[in-house]
């Protein structure tokens, strides 16, 4: 046997650590109000108040259920007395923690034998590679692979290991109880906005439902925490400084704040929930922050392509893009700043029954602002592209194309056809008249109407660039 058999009595270890029973804990049951701001980009603003009761000078205090994540260079503690010291205490109590507090210690091997006996074998650990455990045992150095039959005990509870994360402090002291503040920035936490748009039969209206899925994984659970949601992406200097300017700043912001509805902060939209929430680590929230049930869009479908100075014997068959348009005003049904967000499409069938027909992405979009979303590849609308001439001139070339639309459905469909041109370019002649031109692009709206075909042709002459 590679171990001699020894029969010892089970030692049990009190997991708390020791250095904290003389100390005062101040645990979120003292809490008497939670704010909590979250950013966008994996960032959060905790305001936590808890009650504490008269403080001695230099007395350290634990203030557990913090967050792990915690910018220690933004935390801010008020009526404590003045801080001399404060730490944040992460780490946690762990099997691979506890093996290597205990490298150089003797620890116990246990294990259960067929008779349901329990063999017990005390060692020294020498280190901890991967998987493997090297131990001394009786002057030989042997090989324990930790997921093996052998459990291993472990004969002390380092004080420094905690269950939780912790902050403490010292401080001059207090006279009476109070109430104390603890602010900070953490990552962590963060939100995103999900919206539903749920399609009519016709495309001509939609329902925005609009959800904040808010994240947190700080660590610890935020308990009934009025809830604040920044828009707008937050620049972040990694200087002490810049950070403790942030956190007051984010104060301030969170602070003037109490409307439901969004507030215009410098740069950013501010969004107070109405309700209190409890978010739990590692759980993704969603609460309602918006609806408009009837908003009005377009609904278009558009194709573009390249007229280059060259042959191109080929046909082109292509789908168009479908897509939808709406302006974010009262008219429209709307008149909100619209965060960024993903957009999921929902359209119903002839039975009302509803269906997922796409997704897309809105970017911060505010009052008064043009949206066009994307939502996938036309089914019932065919386009064949090909050149019908080429010439060359003394300046350039002149070259002519048609566009031939197919529409299959029962429905008028709307069509934008754009050119794209990468040198200077005239238009020569066209079956209808361009509705917009710039520089490098013409853009052709062309109806088609349910079971028929439109036929798009132009003649265009490309010069040489100077």
């Amino acid at each position: 046997m590679p171990f001699k058999l020894l029969s010892i009595t089970l030692f049990t270890a009190l997991l708390y650590p020791l250095a904290t029973q003389a100390n005062t804990i101040i645990t979120d049951e003292e809490q008497t109000d939670l704010a909590v701001t979250l950013y966008t980009q994996n960032l959060g603003l905790i305001q936590d108040s808890r009650s504490i009761p008269p403080l001695k000078k230099d007395e350290t205090i634990v203030i557990r259920d913090v967050s792990k994540l915690m910018q220690t260079e933004t935390l801010q503690i008020r009526n404590a007395g003045a801080i001399k010291e404060q730490t944040l205490n992460t780490a946690s109590l762990n099997y691979y923690a506890l093996l290597e507090r205990h490298i150089g210690e003797n620890i116990i091997l246990a294990r259960s034998q067929s008779n349901a006996k329990e063999i017990q074998q005390t060692v020294q650990l020498l280190n901890v590679e991967g998987s493997t455990a090297l131990v001394e045992n009786n002057g030989r150095i042997e090989s324990i692979p930790l997921s093996s039959e052998w459990r291993i005990i472990f004969p002390t509870s380092p004080a420094d290991l905690l269950l939780k994360p912790s902050l403490t402090f010292r401080s001059e002291g207090t006279h009476t109880a109070g109430t104390a503040q603890f602010s900070y920035l953490t990552q962590g936490l963060s939100w995103q906005m999900d919206y539903v748009m749920t399609l009519n039969e016709d495309s001509s209206e939609l329902r925005l439902e609009g959800l904040a899925s808010l994240m947190n994984d700080t660590g610890t659970p935020l308990k009934n925490a009025r809830i604040r949601l920044l828009a707008g992406d937050v620049y972040e200097d990694t200087s002490p400084r810049h950070r403790a300017k942030t956190v007051m700043m984010a104060q301030s912001m969170a602070e003037d704040s109490s409307s439901p509805m969004p507030e215009a902060l410098n740069d950013y939209q501010l969004y107070t929930l109405g309700e209190r929430v409890t978010l739990q680590h590692q759980q993704r929230t969603q609460v309602p922050l918006m609806q408009a049930d009837k908003v009005g869009i377009k609904a278009l479908q558009r194709y573009q392509f390249y007229m280059s100075n060259g042959v191109d014997n080929q046909s082109h068959t292509v789908k168009p893009e479908s897509f939808i348009r709406f302006t974010n005003n009262q008219q429209h049904g709307l008149g909100a700043p619209l965060p960024a967000g993903q957009v999921r499409f929902f359209s119903p069938d002839n039975t009302g029954e509803l269906h997922y027909i796409g997704s897309s992405h809105i970017n911060q979009t505010a009052k008064d602002e043009h949206v066009e979303l994307a939502m996938g590849k036309a089914f019932d609308v065919t386009i064949i592209r090909k050149q019908t001439d080429f010439q060359t001139a003394f300046d350039g070339t002149v070259t002519a194309y048609e566009v031939r639309i197919r529409n299959s459905a029962l429905s008028s469909r709307d069509i934008e056809v754009t050119s794209l041109f990468s040198q200077p370019w005239k238009l020569i002649s066209s079956t209808s008249k361009p509705v917009e031109q710039s520089a490098g692009m013409a853009k052709w709206k062309i109806t088609v109407h349910g079971n028929s075909e439109s036929l798009l042709t132009m003649r265009v002459r490309l010069t040489k660039p100077q």
